[in-house]
């Protein structure tokens, strides 16, 4: 018997684990679809006709999405990286209000011009410069846009 609760419970981690968030979202004309929110790939998302979604997957590749009247589907994404999904939804996600005190070690942050892939805005972000992170994550999805 113990055995059999000890399987279930890892079956039931690992089903967890692979379903895990492909994509998080990096902005939306849906107020009810908040910037950082993570997603499944084939998860319906509640769009109304007219709104849209921009919505990233761990490789830094870019999916917009148009609502319709049945709202929109994520698609299929390949391998995610946990991880980055979650470095990405730390990144996207509004800045905490108020004080925080502390600071950075080691360093002086990179310009924002000088990151132009998903890796070293990641890197930079890890690395304690969340502001130069976001500015240079701003001008990557600018370029993603055209």
């Amino acid at each position: 018997m113990r055995r059999a609760i000890l399987g279930a419970l890892l079956a039931l981690g690992v089903a967890g684990a692979a379903s895990a968030a492909e994509y998080v979202v990096v902005a939306s004309t849906d107020p009810n679809l908040k910037v950082g929110t993570s997603v499944d790939a084939g998860q319906r998302l509640a769009l109304g006709a007219g709104q849209t979604a921009r919505l990233m997957n761990a490789s830094g590749e870019v999916t917009n999405l148009k609502g319709g009247a049945s709202g929109a589907t994520v698609p299929k994404a390949g391998p995610s990286d946990p991880v980055r999904v979650q470095a990405l939804a730390a990144l996207v996600s509004p800045p905490p209000t108020g004080r925080v005190f502390g600071g950075r070690r080691g360093g002086v942050c990179q310009d924002p011009a000088d990151l132009k892939s998903f890796d070293a805005i990641l890197a930079a972000q890890a690395g304690g410069c969340a502001n130069v992170a976001r500015e240079a994550f701003d001008a990557y999805l600018a370029k993603a846009e055209k």
